[in-house]
């Protein structure tokens, strides 16, 4: 990026008044403000002398720029010059200062003056709620508008798609030649999938009504694509499969390409979409020309592996713009990232709470299952009690295009999906992202959880994992840049607070002449009731919560609750809790107590007990400092349970141990009744997970690989 100064203009839309702030926009930079000097030179000067000295300023810094530039371009430049650098003198220091006041730094540098762009396209531009540019559409708008090669990441939710769309559109247009028919494409998308094609497309028309754009794509009909070959296409949008049938079958000429363009440039560079988009525009690429057409890559994630690959597309010299660069996080940060350890067969009943505290009955959330299968059972399951429509690649694509038109609309609330709606896909007001298991590559998280907190919006990803899958999170944690809070399965009475809500809203939806009907019963009821009981027993069955089963706040099972035992002082390790235990309760009700964990800060445990016990355990605790208790919710743990502790595991270390080297599990050090059978069960252990390691990796391996290709 320059150095040298840059100062914008702006103006408010609403009121069409233009204000003056410190300068003159930069029109392909990213501006870099720098107003206490501006503001020094400003004092004290007329304002015919303030406008004579910016117009100077402004025409020196575009000097270089023109030469890059066509005779064309440059006429539009001078007049967007002439444009930006008249004044309001009627506008008063006040009302700037006002202003300034209420724009933010990037709605200030994003300002629709401060670039090249057509007031015809700004009104399209706003009519989509778009009132100014987002940074990564601020800092490639130039390098894209002067047709330079490009490779660009951004987190999710920021804006890429038009961050190539708008100067694309701006430079057609500006040199739109006569129209002809049959004309080949200028310009080409490719996506991997049909969903994100269809959507980039419509982003495209959104925002021109000049220039023709169509969007191939397979399972859909071959005649209205030969149509559009026929009637001309400026802007072409598509899947490689089906471009590559068309380009096969003679139909479709790319001979004219201008512009090409890569979304999510990773996956379409990645082993089976390579080929095909090898096969696709290599005849528009000469070795080392550079009369080649404009590439322009774009993702939220680029491993090294495709800025190598991609060097065989680009040009010599080509920018590089990265919002993400060496920073820790790489997901988006308007996304809350939470986990709950859950066994695979509870699964859907506590993602059904998980719905129902984290996004309600009127919250929009979308479920990513690893198989088809995984995703039509999930759909259909009776605790799933929203209605929930399937989104994977095995439904006919007409289906899938009314399913997401559906969603966006607020048809229905869940959708459950494979992969094929975890890039690009924009549905505004997303809630809830869960991830029903943790995904085989980091690049899958980061995609998945993008799909909420989009365009400044907050939201929440819960991924749900099995005690030997820890590690799939430790990893994703390292190489997204995140910290997963651990949290546990919604309490009662997040339940109850919950329900209750939806229950009182869908109240306001009874009309008063069906209130009539109903007020000599309720008058019965309340006399035989009581007000409140009568009230509370009809918002319970309303809400379907006429009963609730308790869970473990540690592992979601069913038929346990969690218990807490808070130490006056912090402890060395659990053996001190189970001392105390030992001290104050029967041997039969500790011998209940199992999976217990180191509190954080260790100032005491939490572990699990029946739901039967729970009560009998807090009846049979006296005279102690610790403090016993039922929580609310999980509390911040130090160590967390594996699946392999048991029951009344007396631990010197607070390693898990016990029964489970019997068992034949890994039992970690010894320190229960038998230190020798403990270490065979932990050698055993460990034979076994690395022969289910050894499975995992195999299947990776076989099917890592694979893709839909449309």
């Amino acid at each position: 990026q320059s150095d040298r100064r840059k100062s914008r203009h702006h103006y408010d839309s609403d009121e069409k008044s233009e204000t003056r702030e410190n300068g003159i926009a930069d029109i392909l930079d990213a501006p870099k403000p720098k107003k206490a000097k501006m503001k020094e030179k400003l004092n004290g000067d007329t304002e015919e002398e303030c406008n004579n000295r910016l117009s100077d300023e402004f025409s020196k810094s575009h000097k270089s720029r023109r030469k890059d530039l066509s005779n064309g371009d440059i006429d539009e430049y001078e007049k967007k010059s002439k444009r930006v650098s008249s004044l309001d003198s009627s506008t008063h220091k006040s009302s700037d200062n006002k202003l300034e006041e209420t724009l933010t730094r990037e709605q200030k540098e994003g300002a629709f003056s401060n670039f090249p762009i057509s007031e015809e396209t700004i009104k399209l531009l706003k009519g989509r709620g778009v009132s100014y540019l987002f940074p990564i559409q601020v800092k490639t708008f130039g390098p894209v508008y002067e047709g330079k090669d490009l490779i660009a990441q951004a987190r999710t939710g920021t804006g890429k798609t038009f961050s190539f769309a708008i100067p694309l559109i701006e430079r057609l247009q500006r040199n739109q030649e006569t129209i002809k028919k049959s004309r080949s494409p200028k310009v080409l998308v490719l996506a991997p999938t049909r969903e994100l094609a269809n959507q980039v497309a419509k982003d495209f028309k959104d925002i021109t009504r000049k220039l023709s754009v169509a969007c191939f794509y397979g399972g859909t009909s071959y005649q209205s694509q030969i149509n559009h070959i026929r009637n001309g296409i400026d802007i072409l949008v598509g899947t490689p499969g089906r471009i590559k049938d068309h380009l096969q079958s003679g139909r479709l000429d790319l001979s004219k390409l201008r512009h090409v363009v890569l979304d999510e440039v990773d996956q379409m560079l990645d082993l089976g979409f390579a080929e095909q988009v090898e096969d696709i525009i290599h005849e528009s690429y000469k070795t080392d020309s550079e009369d080649n057409p404009q590439t322009l890559l774009f993702s939220a994630t680029c491993p090294p592996w495709v800025y190598k690959v991609a060097k065989k597309y680009m040009k010599s010299r080509y920018e590089q713009v990265d919002l993400v660069g060496k920073m820790t996080q790489k997901a988006a940060t308007t996304v809350e990232h939470l986990a709950i350890q859950c066994h695979w067969s509870q699964r859907p009943a506590v993602i059904g709470d998980v719905l129902q505290v984290y996004s309600g009955s009127e919250g929009r959330a979308i479920i990513f299952c690893e198989t088809k299968k995984n995703v039509t059972e999930m759909a259909m399951n009776p605790h799933i009690k929203q209605n929930a429509q399937c989104l994977h690649g095995d439904i006919a694509q007409s289906q899938r295009e009314i399913t997401l038109k559906g969603f966006r609309e607020g048809s229905f609330k869940v959708l459950v999906a494979t992969n094929v709606a975890a890039r690009g896909l924009d549905i505004p007001e997303v809630d809830l992202v869960i991830q029903s298991s943790p995904p085989q590559d980091v690049e899958s998280y980061i995609h998945r959880s993008g799909r909420t907190g989009r365009a400044g919006r907050t939201g929440i990803c819960i991924c749900f994992y099995q005690p030997r899958e820890r590690g799939q999170l430790r990893y994703v944690e390292q190489k997204a840049g995140i910290t997963f809070k651990r949290v546990g399965v919604p309490s009662t009475m997040d339940l109850v607070k919950s329900k209750s809500m939806d229950a009182i809203r869908s109240l306001a939806s009874v009309s008063y002449a069906a209130v009539d009907f109903f007020r000599p019963s309720a008058q019965r009821l309340i006399e035989e009731k009581g007000a409140v009981d009568a009230l509370a027993a009809a918002l319970a069955h309303i809400s379907g919560a006429s009963s609730f089963e308790p869970r473990s706040l540690i592992t979601s099972d069913k038929g346990f609750v969690t218990m807490t035992l808070e130490s006056p002082e912090e402890i060395q390790d659990i053996s001190c809790a189970w001392k105390e235990l030992n001290r104050k309760l029967s041997s039969n009700a500790v011998s209940q107590i199992t999976r217990m964990c180191l509190l954080k800060g260790n100032m005491g445990v939490c572990f699990d007990v029946p739901t039967t016990e729970s009560e009998r355990l807090q009846a049979e605790w006296h005279d102690s400092d610790w403090i016993l208790s039922l929580p609310a919710k999980l509390p911040e743990i130090e160590e967390y349970y594996d699946g392999n502790t048991s029951s009344n595991s007396r631990q010197r270390s607070g390693w898990s141990s016990g029964r489970s080297g019997r068992l034949g599990r890994s039992g970690g050090r010894s320190g229960g009744r038998s230190g020798r059978q403990s270490r065979q069960g932990s050698r055993s252990g460990s034979r076994q997970d690395g022969r289910r390691r050894s499975g995992n990796r195999n299947r990776s391996r076989s099917g890592g690989h694979k893709r839909s290709f449309d």
